[in-house]
């Protein structure tokens, strides 16, 4: 599941595929990006886009699903599902 599939679904469904409403994962972005744009050091980028990191974070909060099985589904490491997930829940905290 990327944001690529989910981003065609009506609204009805992509509430109930994601957990919350289009409208609010699209504020939830624009905090991440916002958040991008004040990194200091650019470092190495992630193999994830800002959408497919904020799906990924959602589905560990909404779905209880382990980094490991997050990882397989959005075919990255699960250290770099759980660095994901960290560096999303501290700028959604921060704003």
């Amino acid at each position: 599941m990327n944001y690529l599939t989910l981003k065609t679904l009506p609204p009805s469904a992509f509430k109930r595929g994601v957990g919350i409403p289009l409208p609010l994962f699209h504020e939830l972005l624009e905090v991440l990006k916002a958040g991008e744009l004040t990194k200091k050091k650019s470092g190495r980028p992630s193999p994830l886009s800002l959408e497919d990191q904020l799906l990924l974070t959602l589905g560990y909060w909404r779905e209880y699903r382990t980094l490991f099985h997050l990882g397989l589904s959005y075919q990255v490491h699960e250290s770099t599902a759980q660095r994901i997930v960290k560096r999303v829940e501290t700028r959604l905290e921060a704003s």
